[in-house]
């Protein structure tokens, strides 16, 4: 039996430092020095502090996009000149829709205007301590990539 699952690619990006560094738990010297997930050496305190802190982002974002529906096939982010990027799926069409909003992605932005985000990281922009998705401040994008009917055998 085949089962037809709608996938919704999405895309963000933001000014924001939300790297994937896998740094969790809390900093022991006797783990130093080591190189975190992205490739950064942690050399002392304010090494860990920094690659926690895009971690706690990275964590951050993945619980907004989980309030509604489970992400899969997630692209870990990329810093490419001054943004990080990544890429996502969701198998529930039209779980981000809003009202009469014709934005099949208006729940999303909304879910995230306004969380808390941790600055001051390696952003080289100046960016708001919080997610703004709209204005002149905005610091994160949503783009849908398609929206394609797959079939799966059962």
């Amino acid at each position: 039996m085949a089962l037809n699952i709608c996938l919704m690619r999405i895309q963000c990006r933001t000014l924001f430092d939300c790297s994937y560094t896998g740094v969790t738990g809390s900093f022991r010297t006797s783990m130093i020095p080591f190189e975190d997930k992205s490739g950064q050496q942690i050399l002392d305190l304010a090494d860990w502090n920094r690659s926690r802190n895009q971690q706690r982002n990275w964590e951050t974002l993945l619980q907004i996009l989980g309030l509604k529906a489970q992400p899969i096939d997630l692209v870990l982010p990329v810093h490419r000149s001054g943004t990080w990027e990544f890429e996502f799926a969701i198998e529930s069409e039209g779980v981000y829709l809003v009202g009469n909003n014709p934005d099949p992605l208006a729940g999303l932005l909304q879910d995230c205007d306004g969380v808390p985000m941790l600055t001051g990281l390696t952003e080289t922009a100046q960016v708001e301590r919080s997610i703004s998705t709209h204005g002149s401040n905005q610091n994160i994008w949503f783009v849908l990539l398609n929206n394609t009917l797959e079939q799966q055998n059962g």
